[in-house]
């Protein structure tokens, strides 16, 4: 699988990335978090080319590290994240969501997966 997310309204670019899957691609709704010692639930989708909203999703991956690992990815122009039970829809310019062209987790008990896609 490769990965590469363009520099855009959602986050910055980043260079061509290439990951081994290791299970299927799953749909995901949202991470578990720390911050400021306490775990929090964000809500995240993906980011199509030109700002359109896609389900993020998931897959486990090989990792020289540890063995494996997890990858939370969207579109072309990354993922978006927020507080899970924000009301606001998504927006580039809302201050309480941010873009990441990516995240990897070491363990798969942080990610909440979709029941569809």
């Amino acid at each position: 699988m490769q990965i590469e997310v363009e520099d855009s309204a959602n986050c910055g670019g980043t260079g061509q990335f290439v990951y081994r899957e290791l299970g299927p691609i799953r749909p995901v709704r949202a991470i578990r978090a720390e911050e400021r010692g306490r775990e929090i639930t964000l809500e995240v989708t993906g980011v199509a080319k030109g700002g359109g909203w896609v389900q993020a999703r998931g897959v486990k991956i090989a990792d020289s590290g540890a063995g494996f690992a997890f990858l939370i990815f969207g579109g072309e122009w990354g993922i978006r994240l927020k507080p899970e039970g924000y009301a606001a829809g998504w927006d580039f310019t809302d201050p309480k969501q941010w873009g990441e062209p990516f995240k990897i987790y070491g363990e798969e008990k942080d990610i909440i997966y979709a029941t569809s896609d």
